[in-house]
C-alpha cells in the first residue's frame, strides 16, 4: 500500500510537479498527503517476501525438532512395556504398535495428552495450540513417515505437552497410533503405522446353527441321490482351479478399429463437409470461433511434431480450446494427406467421455465407423490388456487379432487428474510405443508438471500453449481480515477492468522497454520509458526487469533522483525488493547515486509496508489461536459475504467447502442472518453431485435484477462446470478426498487441504467469463505450502482390478514389479493387501499365478469380486439383482439429498420402506427394489411420481439400465448366459438367496452387531479386524433395533471409512449365517474353548498333534454331537457334527460348480452339481435370511408385516403405493435346464418333501479327511481354489 502521508509535505511539490508534466494514468487522483490511502489499481499491498518457503518462517528449533527428514531408525524401548526383553529394529518389528499398546506406568500417564488431543477447548482443537507454520511442518512429517517404510517414528523430547496433545490429535485422524513415554525432559512422543489385528478374541457367545426342516427335506434327498464322495471330502474337485491361465484371447473390439477408407472416399468426405459447411452460416459461425482460440495458431505445430515424434505433451491452460480441437487438428492434417485413421481420445471421467462416438464403462454408442473415438480411461486400458499377448515378447504387429494395429493416434487428456487407470495405462503405453512404431500419443493437461511426465516418456516434445482468461485479483486470509476490520472501505473499488488476462510482453514490447532503460540511464531521458508504463497499468511493465541487466524502471528512478516518478510507482504497488542481475535492489541504486530524498522515501515505504505485514500477521495469528484450522469458519464466510454484496452491485458469488454438512451448516448461517435471509435480494443456492438435477440447474440459470446469486459448491465446480456470471469466488481451501489406508485396510474420507493446482484452478472460476475476484480463506504461508499437485489416485486407492490386469496383461511378471515402473508406484501394503484379496477370491495362487477363474474375474468391465458375484448369481438363477447391485457399485446410488429438513426425513423413511420389499435392513436391497419398482413405474408411465416421491433421481436410474443392458452384453458374449436371460433371473425375488448374491459380491466384508448396551443408542458393528465403527447415518440400519435373543446378527458392508467424525459403515446389509458358511475362505471345527488359530499356530510336537486330531475325530464321530465352527478365525458358530458335514460338501460342490462355469460356460451343469446348486438354492431360500427379517411368507402378507415391524426401528412395512409396483409373490425356487444353460439333472429338478431315506452315517466317512486318514478334520478352503 503506497503511504503518502510519510512523503512528507517537500516531497509533495515534487509529486505535484510530476503531475504538472503531463497526464497521469487513468483513475489516478493525487493523494492527502497526511493520510494513508489505497491508490495503486492493483489494490494488494505491497508486500516484499509475502511468500516465503515455508523453512524460511520457522525457528530453527522447530525445524530440527520436526525435520522432514526420513524417520529415525532407531530402537524403542520407552514405548513398550517388554522393551528390556524384546528390544527389535523398528525396520522389522511389525507388532510394535501391538507392545506399544501396552505402556509402563508413569508419573505422567499416556493418557493425560491423550486427553488434551481429543477434547482440546471448546470449538477449539489441540492443533490450535500450535503456530500455524509449525503445525504444517508436524503435518509434512507424519505424512512422509506414513509413506516410508519405517515402522515407528519418535520426535525429540524437547517438544511441549500442547505439542504432543496436537500431534496426538493428528495421529488418531490419521489412523496411527501415538504414545508418550518417559520422565521430565526425556518424555518423547513415538508414531507407530496402526497394523490389522492378525487375529481376534472371539469375546462374544457362539451361534447357534442349524438347518430347518424344509431344507432338511432337500438335504435328505441330495445326498439320498448323489451321496457324497472323497472328491468332495478332500476338495479335490478344485485341484486344477489353480491351473495358470494360458492362451488369454479376448475378442478385438470393432469399435477401436480404422475405417476402411480409401483416399477416394476421404477426398468425398471432405468435400461433402465443405459444401455443409459454405451453406451453412451457423457451421460458419463455428469455424469462426474455432479460429480464435488460442489453440488454433498451434495447429501446425502439434500436426509436424506428430509427423516427427510419437510422443507430444501439449500443455494448455484451461479454455484454450485443446480438449475440443486436437483430434480434429490430427484428423483434418491426416485426411489431408488421404490417410485414414483412428484417433483414440481418453477422459478420466465418464461425462467428459460423451460424445458423437463414445465408448465408456458398461456403456457405448456408435464408433465402429467413425474416425475419432472417445472413451474413458479404463475402457482403453482393457483394450490394451486384452491384445492377447504380452507387451515384454517379441510379436508379430500385424498380427490380424490386434486391437492396437487399428489405431493411428492415441490422445490422454487431463493427465493431471491422475487417476489409477491412467497412470497404469501410461505405463503400457511407455512400454509398446517401441513395438508400434505407427501409434502416435498426445498427452494433454491444463495443469501440468511437464518436465516430469517428459521425462518419464525420454524427453518427449513440450508444446505450450497459452490461456485465455479474465485478470483475477486474489486475497489471503490476511487480507481478508484486514478488509473486514476496516469500517468504511470499499475494498472494490479500484478493481480492473475486463481486459483479456495476456501477457503485454510480446517480444517488440521487451525490445522497447529495454531500450527505454537503457535512454533512461545513459541520456537521462524519461519520456519513452513513463509513456510506456502509463500506456499499460499492468505490474508486468512497471516491474520490468531488463532483459541483460535486470534493472527495473524504479532503479533507473532512484538511481536518477526522479522523485516524482519513484512516488507514482510506489503507489502502483511496485515491488522494491526486486534486484538486478548484481544483487542491488532501487534502495542500493540510490544509495549508489547518493540519492538521499529518494532512498528515504523508498525506506519509508518498505519500513511502512512492513509495519502492515507485522500488523496483519498478528491479526492473523490472533484468529487462528481462536478457530478449530480444521472447521470450516461460517461466521467468518457470512461476515465476508456481507462485506463483497455491500462493496459491490451485482456478480454471483461462487463459495467451496468441502462437503455436504459444511453447505449444509453455511447455509442454515445465511438463512438465519438478517441480511441474506431477504429472498427478494439473495438466492442461496447448492450445487453437490448427490442433489435433484432441476436443482443443480438452477446454479446456471441467471437471477433477476436486483438479485445476488450466491453457490455453496463442492469441488465439483473446479473444473466440471462453468458458471459465466460468477465474478467473485470464496476459497475455504479444504475438500473432501477419499483415500486409502493400507495398514487399516479402511477407506479414509477427510477435509484435506487441496493442492496449489486446485486453488489456480478455483481463482480460474472467477476470470472464466469476465474479470473477478478470488478470496482465499488460508494465508500466504499455507499457500506456499500446499502440495503441487494432487496425491495420484494409485497411491490412495485399493488396487486389486490394477493387480489382477497386471497378470491379464503378462501372467509371469510379478505385480509389484511391474508396479514399480509406474510413474508414482503405489504404497507396497497396498500391492500385498489386493494380492491377498485375489488370492482369496480364488484369482491368484499362493505363488501369485493367475488361475483360470481369476482370468475370467478379470474379463468383465467390473471388480473381481463383483464377477465373481455374477457367477455366484447365475447359478442360483438370481441375476437380475446382481446386474443392479454391480453397475450400482460401478457408478452410484440413485437416492437424491433434498434441501428441506422435513424432505430428508421423508426420503429416510422412504428408503427404508423400498428395503423392507427384500426383507429390510439392507441399503443394496434398497437400491435394487428402488431400480425394480421404476422399471415397472416408467412402463405404466408413473415415473415422475414414483421419483418424486421416494426422492429418487430418474437419470441416474436410465444409467443404470442402460449400463445393465451392457453388462448383461457382456455375459452373453461369454458364454455365461443365453440371449434371454428371463430364465437366469426366476429366483430375483427371493429375499434369501438375494442376500446370498449380496454375501458373495461384499464378502469378506463382514462385521457383526454387537448387543445393545445402557445409553448407548447408536448401532456399533464389530469387524474381522476387531474394529468397532458405527453406522452411518444416512444408510437405512442406522436406527436398526434388536434385541439379545436375536444373537449377534452379521452384516455386510462395501468398505469401512475413517472420516472427520471417526469410523463408519455407509452401507450395509443384515445377513444369515447359512450364506457366510457357504461363501467363506476359510472353516475350521475347533474343540470346544479351543482358540481357531491353534491348528496353524501351535508349537505342539507331533504327539501332541496326534492327540488333538484324535480328539477331533471323536468330535465328528457322531452326527448329533455339537461342534464348534470358526470362520475365518473370528465368527463362532455351535452346530452338530452332520450339519457342518453337509455344509463342507456344500462348499466343495458350489466351489467346483463355479470352476465348471468358468471352464465350460456353454455346458449344462452334470447332475451331482446342477442338483447341489438347486439344493442350495431352497437352503439360502428356507434359511438365508437373518432371524430380524420376517419371512418370506408374512412379506407376502400385508397385516402380519405391519404387526411385525410394531417396535422395530429400522423396519417400515411397504405401503400399498409401492407394493403395486412389486413383482410377482415369491414362490419355490426355480432351477433351469436349457441345452444352452448350465442347469443340473434334468431327472432330478423338484425335491420330495416326504422323507425319501435317512442319511446312511454308516456307509459314508464323513469324520476323516480319507480312508484310514487320521488327519484332523479341518474345513478350510485354500487361497488357490475357487472360492
Amino acid at each position: 500500500m503506497a503511504c503518502l502521508g510519510c512523503l512528507g509535505l517537500a516531497n509533495l511539490e515534487a509529486w505535484n510537479a510530476r503531475v504538472a508534466r503531463g497526464p497521469l494514468p487513468h483513475g489516478y487522483t493525487p493523494a492527502n498527503p497526511h493520510r494513508p490511502t489505497m491508490a495503486h489499481l492493483s489494490g494488494v499491498p505491497v508486500r516484499p517476501n509475502s511468500l516465503r518457503p515455508p523453512l524460511a518462517g520457522l525457528p530453527a528449533s522447530t525445524r530440527s525438532r520436526f525435520s522432514l527428514g526420513a524417520p529415525r531408525q532407531r530402537r524403542v524401548t520407552e514405548a513398550t512395556a517388554a522393551g528390556a526383553k524384546h528390544r527389535r529394529s523398528c525396520q522389522t518389528a511389525r507388532a510394535a504398535p501391538k507392545e506399544a499398546a501396552q505402556p509402563q506406568r508413569q508419573p505422567r500417564g499416556d493418557d493425560e495428552d491423550d486427553r488434551m488431543g481429543r477434547k482440546g477447548r471448546k470449538g477449539k482443537s489441540a492443533a490450535a495450540s500450535m503456530n500455524e507454520a509449525t503445525l504444517v511442518r508436524v503435518n509434512k512429517v507424519l505424512e512422509d513417515f506414513r509413506a516410508s517404510d519405517a515402522e515407528v517414528y519418535t520426535f525429540e523430547p524437547d517438544i511441549s505437552k500442547e505439542e504432543r496433545a496436537a500431534i496426538h490429535e493428528m495421529c488418531r485422524k490419521m489412523g496411527m497410533k501415538s504414545k508418550s513415554s518417559g520422565f521430565g525432559t526425556q518424555r518423547r512422543l513415538s508414531v507407530y503405522k496402526n497394523k490389522r489385528n492378525q487375529g481376534l478374541d472371539m469375546e462374544e457367545g457362539p451361534t447357534h446353527l442349524g438347518f430347518s426342516e424344509e431344507s432338511r427335506h432337500v438335504l435328505q434327498d441330495l445326498f439320498t441321490h448323489y451321496p457324497p464322495d472323497d472328491a468332495d471330502l478332500n476338495g479335490d474337485a478344485n485341484r486344477n482351479s489353480s491351473d495358470k491361465a494360458a492362451n488369454i484371447k479376448w475378442k478385438t473390439d470393432s469399435a477401436f478399429c480404422k475405417p476402411a477408407m480409401s483416399k477416394h472416399d476421404i477426398t468425398k468426405k471432405v468435400e461433402m463437409f465443405s459444401t455443409k459447411i459454405n451453406g451453412s452460416p451457423q457451421l460458419r459461425k463455428i469455424m469462426e470461433d474455432r479460429s480464435k482460440l488460442p489453440i488454433s495458431s498451434f495447429k501446425d505445430v502439434i500436426t509436424s511434431t506428430l509427423d516427427d515424434h510419437q510422443v507430444v505433451l501439449i500443455s494448455g491452460e484451461t479454455g484454450c480450446g485443446k480438449t475440443t480441437q486436437v483430434p480434429q487438428y490430427i484428423l483434418d492434417h491426416m485426411w489431408g494427406k488421404g490417410e485414414s485413421c483412428k484417433i483414440i481420445c481418453t477422459q478420466p471421467r465418464r461425462i467428459s467421455a460423451i460424445s458423437v462416438g463414445y465408448k465408456i464403462r458398461l456403456e457405448s454408442k456408435g464408433g465402429k465407423n467413425s474416425s475419432v473415438m472417445f472413451c474413458t480411461n479404463g475402457v482403453l486400458l482393457r483394450v490394451l490388456i486384452g491384445r492377447g499377448t504380452n507387451t515384454s515378447k517379441t510379436r508379430n504387429p500385424k498380427s490380424l487379432d490386434d486391437a492396437i494395429m487399428g489405431i493411428s493416434h492415441i490422445i490422454v487428456d487431463e493427465i493431471h487428474e491422475r487417476d489409477r487407470f491412467s497412470d497404469f495405462m501410461l505405463t503400457i503405453l511407455r512400454d509398446l510405443l517401441p513395438v508400434y512404431p505407427h501409434l502416435r500419443l498426445v498427452l494433454m493437461s491444463a495443469t501440468i508438471d511437464a518436465v516430469r511426465f517428459s521425462q518419464y516418456f525420454n524427453g518427449c516434445s513440450v508444446i505450450q500453449v497459452p490461456g485465455f482468461t479474465y485478470p483475477v485479483k486474489t486475497y489471503y486470509l490476511e487480507d481478508v481480515l484486514s478488509i473486514l476490520q476496516s469500517v468504511g472501505d470499499n475494498h472494490l473499488s479500484t478493481t480492473t477492468s475486463d481486459k483479456k488476462q495476456r501477457s503485454v510482453l510480446t517480444e517488440d514490447f521487451k525490445s522497447s522497454m529495454d531500450e527505454s532503460i537503457n535512454l533512461a540511464l545513459v541520456n537521462e531521458e524519461f519520456d519513452p520509458l513513463l509513456e510506456l508504463i502509463s500506456a499499460e497499468q499492468n505490474p508486468e511493465i512497471y516491474n520490468y526487469q531488463h532483459s541483460e541487466t535486470g534493472v527495473t524502471p524504479l532503479m533507473v528512478f532512484a538511481a536518477k533522483g526522479q522523485l516524482g516518478d519513484v512516488c507514482m510507482l510506489l503507489s502502483f504497488g511496485v515491488d522494491c525488493s526486486a534486484q538486478d542481475h548484481d544483487g542491488k535492489s532501487a534502495l542500493d541504486w540510490a544509495q549508489q547515486e547518493k540519492q538521499q530524498e529518494v532512498y528515504e522515501v523508498i525506506m519509508k515505504h518498505v519500513e511502512c509496508s512492513s509495519a502492515k505485514l507485522t500488523e496483519d500477521n498478528e491479526l492473523l495469528n490472533k484468529y487462528l489461536a481462536t478457530i478449530n484450522p480444521e472447521h470450516i469458519d461460517t461466521m467468518l464466510i457470512e461476515r465476508l459475504l456481507g462485506k463483497i454484496c455491500v462493496d459491490s452491485d451485482e456478480g454471483a458469488i461462487l463459495v467451496f467447502l468441502p462437503g455436504w454438512e459444511d453447505i449444509n451448516q453455511t447455509r442454515e448461517k445465511l438463512r438465519a442472518s438478517p441480511f441474506f435471509r431477504d429472498s427478494s435480494r439473495f438466492l442461496v443456492l447448492s450445487l453437490h453431485s448427490m442433489i435433484p438435477s432441476s436443482e443443480q440447474k438452477k446454479v446456471f440459470k441467471r437471477p433477476p435484477a436486483g438479485v445476488r446469486k450466491i453457490i455453496l459448491s463442492t469441488n465439483i465446480a473446479e473444473t466440471a462446470v462453468t458458471i459465466d456470471d460468477v465474478v467473485f469466488v470464496i476459497d475455504s481451501g479444504r475438500m473432501k478426498e477419499k483415500s486409502y489406508d493400507p495398514y487399516n485396510n479402511v477407506s479414509t474420507l477427510h477435509a484435506s487441504w487441496v493442492s496449489k493446482a486446485s486453488a489456480r484452478q478455483r481463482e480460474g472460476r472467477a476470470g472464466r467469463c469476465q474479470a473477478g475476484v478470488c478470496y482465499h480463506l488460508y494465508s500466504r504461508f499455507r499457500a506456499a505450502s500446499l502440495p503441487d499437485y494432487q496425491i495420484p489416485e494409485i497411491k490412495r486407492m485399493p488396487i486389486e482390478e490394477l493387480c489382477l490386469q497386471v497378470k491379464l496383461l503378462d501372467s509371469n511378471c510379478r505385480i509389484a514389479d511391474f508396479l514399480k515402473k509406474t510413474l508414482d508406484p503405489p504404497i507396497p501394503e497396498s500391492v500385498r493387501n489386493a494380492i491377498t484379496v485375489l488370492q482369496d477370491l480364488g484369482a491368484l495362487t499362493q505363488d501369485e499365478q493367475l488361475t483360470e477363474l481369476g482370468e475370467k474375474l478379470g474379463s468383465l468391465p467390473v471388480h473381481p469380486s463383483t464377477t465373481k458375484m455374477l457367477l455366484f448369481a447365475i447359478l442360483m438363477n438370481c441375476l437380475d439383482p446382481a446386474l443392479t447391485l454391480a453397475c450400482a457399485a460401478d457408478y452410484r446410488d440413485p437416492f437424491l439429498l433434498p434441501m428441506a429438513p422435513d424432505e430428508r426425513k421423508n426420503a429416510t423413511a422412504g428408503k427404508v420402506e423400498l428395503a423392507s420389499l427384500y426383507g429390510g435392513f439392507s441399503d443394496q436391497l434398497a437400491v435394487v427394489a428402488a431400480f425394480d419398482c421404476w422399471r415397472r413405474a416408467k412402463d405404466r408411465g408413473q415415473e415422475s411420481q414414483f421419483c418424486t416421491k421416494y426422492f429418487i433421481s430418474s437419470s441416474i436410474m436410465q444409467m443404470l439400465a442402460n449400463m445393465r443392458k451392457q453388462l448383461q452384453s457382456e455375459l452373453y458374449q461369454r458364454g455365461f448366459v443365453p440371449a434371454d436371460t428371463s430364465a437366469c433371473s426366476l429366483n430375483s425375488n427371493d429375499p434369501g438367496i438375494m442376500r446370498a448374491v449380496l454375501m458373495a459380491g461384499a464378502y469378506p466384508m463382514v462385521g457383526r452387531l454387537l448387543p445393545p448396551r445402557k445409553n448407548v443408542k447408536k448401532t456399533i458393528v464389530e469387524t474381522a479386524s476387531g474394529g468397532k465403527v458405527r453406522l452411518h447415518p444416512h444408510s437405512c440400519n442406522f436406527n436398526l433395533s434388536f434385541s439379545k435373543s436375536s444373537g449377534n446378527p452379521l452384516l455386510v458392508y462395501d468398505e469401512v471409512t475413517r472420516g472427520d467424525g471417526g469410523m463408519h459403515i455407509k452401507k450395509c446389509s443384515v445377513v444369515g449365517s447359512c450364506p457366510l458358511l457357504l461363501l467363506a475362505s476359510e472353516m475350521v471345527v475347533a474343540p470346544p474353548d479351543d482358540d481357531s488359530d491353534e491348528e496353524e499356530d501351535s508349537s505342539e510336537d507331533e504327539a501332541g498333534k496326534s492327540t488333538l486330531a484324535q480328539h477331533r475325530k471323536e468330535i465328528m464321530s457322531s452326527p448329533d454331537n455339537t461342534v464348534s465352527v470358526v470362520v475365518d478365525r473370528w465368527l463362532r458358530f455351535d452346530a452338530s457334527a452332520l450339519d457342518v458335514a453337509q455344509f463342507y460338501c456344500l462348499r466343495e460342490r458350489l466351489a467346483s460348480s463355479i470352476l465348471f462355469k468358468v471352464k465350460h460356460p456353454q455346458d449344462v451343469l452334470p447332475p451331482a452339481l446342477g442338483a447341489s446348486m438347486y439344493a442350495i438354492a431352497c437352503i439360502l431360500s428356507y434359511d438365508g435370511l437373518p432371524d430380524m427379517c420376517p419371512s418370506n411368507d408374512l412379506l407376502q402378507n400385508p397385516v402380519e408385516a405391519r404387526r411385525f415391524s410394531l417396535g422395530k426401528r429400522g423396519y417400515i412395512p411397504p405401503g400399498g403405493y409401492l407394493r403395486s409396483f412389486a413383482d410377482r409373490p415369491h414362490h419355490a425356487p426355480h432351477f433351469q435346464n436349457l441345452a444352452n444353460h448350465p442347469g443340473g439333472d434334468p431327472a432330478y429338478t423338484q425335491p420330495s418333501r416326504a422323507p425319501v431315506g435317512r442319511f446312511d452315517q454308516s456307509q459314508r466317512s464323513f469324520r476323516n479327511s480319507g480312508p484310514g486318514s487320521s488327519k484332523p478334520r479341518s474345513f478350510k478352503r485354500q487361497r488357490n481354489t475357487a472360492l
